[in-house]
């Protein structure tokens, strides 16, 4: 049997011969592989594919260090003993594995992706999640649960996925910076079209921080129905020639700007770099720039661009709504006698019902009735209902602890149940306090594209209180909108942790 620090020491020196292979392997690309990948000093640049593996290796290694890692420290712990170090590295190799996969199917390594389309913790979660459900059923189906421990297994999800959305901020960092020093490969695009868009687009794309290099501006004057043969001939020649330039310069991506109703212009323009082994794309920054997911989709045989998408996707619904559901339930089973004790003090109070009753616009601006504990003198659901300001007379003595502490709020338990709210999301308003601010703020309605909250972005921020001004307003439906566009598991369960903990989230309760 080898000794603990002689197994380590072999993992060790395994890996390391594996990450020297591959940097050479790099390295021998960048300096002898054909113009594109070259340098033009003696500085190493390396190619966006080569980047990629550094990415993958790079992950892959940090999942088998982390497996062994926690099963030497596991085992050493628990049995006095390190256990079977190549064991531990053969569960981080199959890890290893399953976690890439997904990212490489989507061609998620790509320097573009990794630059535009950073990785989010709520999707590295989700992948590592379904990376242990598949180590759980691959134990299962080849009868081997037993030989690895599930104590180890714990740890080593908890220390990996750690690993993962560090590691996942440091590339991302790493990949601005080698842009900057200029020591990364960028895609060479060449944009053709007027003149009049060729310098405003090279403008836009100047950022040394972005992974394309503007290699060529072919100017290519409109044609219109009037156009003479002159013209046409003169417009197909230009075409010939920067389809040869194209070649001889190595252009990676060819982009045309033009007015989209120029289809045909497009389709000659097209066809005359379909010959190359190159990317075409057709601009259209004017129309779905402040779009990030557009994409092209079908409806039948109706090719069309999507700009949006809906705010959630079915599984992001159902994983939300099974948080919902579950977590609310609990809380009012867990809360029934804090239920009992604040309606004895209520009727004790001031005369009225225990409940306070209110019309709610919710999700698609469907109305419901909001579950609240009464704190005040007066029931208003009309037309014009007047917020409660500090040291309102309408507040109850008990009124006054139950908003202070939030606890009026835990009777939305119940719309939470009923599909009506949802724990986290923006905070429902009054009718008329939304058919006000509608008419005052653009983007307000799109608040309630999702499922309104018990507690929500805006309020753990310190966004709570009455909303008298429009200013006020629009700091809040600022917090809402950012947490419709970015919505994940994890933050409605940070979301939720700060409801608690944070003192933001009481500021300005009265």
């Amino acid at each position: 049997m080898l000794s603990l620090h002689k197994k380590i020491g072999l993992v060790w020196d395994n890996q390391f011969k594996i990450v020297n292979t591959l940097v050479a392997c790099v390295t021998d690309i960048a300096e002898k592989g054909p113009g594109r990948f070259g340098t033009a000093t003696d500085r190493l640049v390396l190619g966006g594919f080569s980047f990629s593996i550094l990415v993958v290796t790079c992950e892959a290694i940090t999942i088998m260090c982390a497996s062994v890692a926690t099963g030497v420290v596991y085992h050493s712990w628990v049995y006095q003993d390190a256990g079977d170090v190549m064991q531990h590295l053969s569960v981080g190799g199959i890890t290893a594995l399953l976690y890439t996969l997904p990212f490489l199917l989507r061609d998620d390594y790509r320097v573009h992706k990794l630059l535009e389309e950073p990785r989010s913790i709520g999707r590295v979660f989700l992948v590592w999640n379904y990376v242990f459900f598949c180590l759980g059923l691959i134990g299962f189906v080849t009868k081997t649960t037993e030989a690895v421990s599930r104590g180890g297994l714990v740890l080593f999800y908890a220390v990996g996925l750690a690993a993962l959305i560090v590691l996942g901020l440091l590339t991302r960092y790493g990949l601005r910076q080698l842009l900057e020093a200029d020591r990364i490969e960028r895609r060479r695009v060449m944009i053709a079209g007027p003149p009049c868009e060729l310098k405003r687009i090279q403008e836009e794309a100047g950022s040394e921080s972005a992974d394309i290099r503007i290699a060529a501006a072919v100017s290519l004057p409109l044609l219109d129905a009037t156009a003479n043969a002159g013209k046409v001939t003169n417009h197909a020649d230009s075409l010939k020639e920067a389809a040869a330039l194209a070649r001889v310069l190595h252009i990676d991506d060819v982009v045309i700007f033009t007015d989209w109703s120029r289809s045909q212009e497009i389709r000659t323009i097209i066809n005359a770099f379909q010959d190359l082994p190159v990317g075409i794309h057709v601009g259209a920054s004017n129309i779905i720039g402040p779009f990030t997911e557009a994409r092209i989709s079908r409806f039948a045989s109706m090719p069309a661009v999507s700009l949006t998408a809906p705010p959630l996707s079915m599984m992001q619904m159902l994983i939300k709504r099974t948080l919902d559901v579950t977590a609310s339930a609990l809380a009012l089973v867990a809360l029934s006698p804090l239920f009992i004790v604040v309606a004895v003090l209520i009727k004790a109070s001031s005369p009225g019902p225990v409940f306070f009753r209110q019309r709610r616009r919710g999700y698609n601006h469907r109305e419901f009735r909001i579950w609240k504990f009464r704190t005040m003198t007066t029931m208003d659901d009309g037309q014009r209902i007047e917020q409660v300001r500090k040291n309102d007379g309408r507040v109850t003595w008990i009124g006054r602890i139950l908003r202070r502490t939030s606890i009026d709020e835990l009777p939305q338990l119940f719309n939470v149940l009923q599909g009506e709210m949802s724990l986290v999301g923006p905070r429902p308003h009054a009718v008329a306090h939304d058919e006000l601010f509608e008419s005052r703020i653009d983007t307000y309605a799109r608040r309630l594209n999702v499922r309104p909250g018990i507690t929500g972005w805006a309020q753990v921020n310190g966004c709570r209180g009455a909303t008298d001004t429009d200013e006020a307003m629009r700091r809040r439906l600022d917090h809402d909108l950012y947490y419709i566009d970015n919505w994940s598991l994890a933050l409605d369960l940070f979301i939720i942790a700060l409801t608690v903990l944070s003192p933001k989230t009481f500021r300005n309760a009265h």
